[in-house]
């Protein structure tokens, strides 16, 4: 059985702020894979992660430049694959030189290359959910996220969204 906690957040400052909950809870060595359709407010809930990590810090879409790298102890690698055609093309971003030890790994359009996420990582699916709301699906992978989500992490789900707890066979 999987663990999976929903949270509906109402516009671009629930959004974010469930970022900053949850950047302040990730740590080094840590990839979120993120999926959503477009405009589903992915790179907003990314903003508020890394200024979650690095307090003044704003994220912005790496849409054209495909990696963003923010800060320093731990860094902050924001990947948008949205242009990229395939898997193949994934390995030509150099994630893995930038996702050393000490980062963090964020991805947006994660399901253009998800058989190259590591088995360990947290999946963040946005969906629409009605009148300027967003669903926030967090889904663990691995035993480690698996216990971190059961132990609260970030808040994830508390205050400015709804959460609830399901088990998945």
């Amino acid at each position: 059985m999987t663990l999976s906690i929903q949270s509906v957040l109402v516009g671009a400052d629930e959004t974010r702020a469930y970022g900053v909950r949850l950047g302040g809870a990730l740590r080094a060595g840590d990839w979120v894979a993120l999926f959503g359709d477009l405009g589903s407010g992915k790179t907003t809930l990314v903003s508020g992660i890394v200024e979650g990590i690095h307090p003044g810090a704003r994220g912005r879409s790496p849409t054209y430049v495909l990696v963003e790298v923010y800060g320093a102890s731990p860094s902050v690698v924001h990947a948008d694959l949205y242009r990229i055609r395939g898997s193949a093309e994934f390995e030509t971003l150099g994630l893995e030189d930038l996702a050393r030890e000490d980062a963090i790994v964020l991805i947006e359009w994660a399901d253009r290359a998800r058989d190259r996420h590591p088995a360990d990582r947290l999946d963040l699916s946005l969906s629409y959910a009605g009148e300027g709301a967003r669903e926030v699906l967090a889904v663990p992978h691995g035993e480690s996220w698996e216990a971190r989500v059961r132990a609260g992490l970030g808040g994830i789900g508390h205050g400015g969204g709804i959460m609830r707890r399901r088990s998945r066979a």
